[in-house]
């Protein structure tokens, strides 16, 4: 029976949305997504590249480059993931740039715009690592 009202002027937002927006960013889940989004897309980097140095020799040993090519799309895809994840968290927090405010909201936008750019970052590293492969010259010969 009751009617939600929201109005958006020059960026205010309704107390009351905002109220429920706080009380759904301070659960266990989101803030686990949080920093699901923020971590995932290092860790997937970090993993991916001492996965391909292990490789390497055995793929420039005997020219099967096969291995280094699903370690780069695996931990591609899961970078891209936690990219996503970053996202709808950015998504869920109200979609603009983080401010000086306190509370779970301006601290989900943080969190949400640095798993944003984070994610960006590693998922090109993540891609420039695999290209050496993709052109066939990982051995340096």
């Amino acid at each position: 029976m009751g009617i939600t009202l929201s109005f958006s002027f020059l960026g205010a937002e309704n107390s009351m949305r905002d109220g429920r927006r706080d009380q759904e960013l301070e659960k266990p889940e989101s803030e686990l997504l949080l920093w699901v989004g923020f971590l995932l897309p290092p860790l997937a980097w970090s993993i991916s590249l001492e996965t391909l140095y292990l490789f390497s020799d055995y793929g420039c040993t005997y020219a099967n480059f096969l291995p280094n090519h699903v370690v780069s799309v695996a931990f591609l895809v899961v970078s891209l993931i936690g990219l996503a994840v970053a996202w709808s968290n950015w998504q869920k927090s109200g979609a603009t740039w983080p401010d000086d405010s306190s509370g779970s909201i301006p601290r989900s936008r943080f969190m949400s715009a640095l798993g944003l750019l984070t994610g960006t970052l590693f998922s090109i590293l993540i891609f420039a690592q695999w290209l050496p492969t993709i052109l066939g010259v990982p051995c340096g010969k």
